[in-house]
């Protein structure tokens, strides 16, 4: 009996060392696994689109310029006419890149709160669906395209309607 034990131990050890070598061995296939996938774009990128890579990463966070309660007559169009339905209440977020921007636009700031004004009671930025209710998307893409306009580049790299309350007439 005693040389039975032996033999089991034996074979024990033997298959805990098999076990240990075959989980270091896929260890190293897991490892070298996820090292080439992490690696494989960096290798086999052209510079070019490398270069894209790193210049989007490198670019400057977004920054915001608050622009608050602006009061905005809005009026809906109806064929040739057009009709009063209240003021808005608006607070918008123009958002850029880089501090000479961001200098840009708080210079510029009652000139593109003219503008801001001007394009939104001249414009029908109701939603289709419910004549009273501002479609804030397309709001948002006017007032990017008139900041733009008075600054006179891409300066501002977008506009976000934060809140718009319709005080009715």
């Amino acid at each position: 009996m005693s040389q039975n034990s032996n033999d089991l131990e034996v074979e024990a050890g033997g298959s805990a060392r098999g076990l240990l070598v075959l989980g270091l061995l896929g260890g190293l296939a897991i490892g070298g696994g996820v090292a080439y996938y992490f690696l494989k774009d960096q290798v086999s990128a052209p510079d070019g689109e490398q270069g894209a890579e790193e210049a989007v990463e490198n670019q400057e966070p977004l920054q915001a310029v608050r622009f608050e309660r602006l009061t905005v007559p809005i009026y809906t169009g109806s064929g040739s006419s057009s009709r009063y339905i209240g003021n808005f209440f608006m607070n918008i977020d123009v958002l850029v890149r880089g501090e000479d921007n961001l200098i840009a636009v708080r210079r510029s700031e009652p000139q593109l709160q003219h503008a801001f004004i001007s394009a939104i009671s001249s414009s029908d930025l109701m939603q289709a669906n419910s004549r009273q209710q501002l479609d804030m998307e397309k709001t948002a893409r006017l007032l990017k395209k008139k900041a733009n306009e008075v600054l006179g580049s891409d300066a501002v790299a977008d506009v976000s309607v934060v809140e718009a309350l319709r005080i009715p007439n």
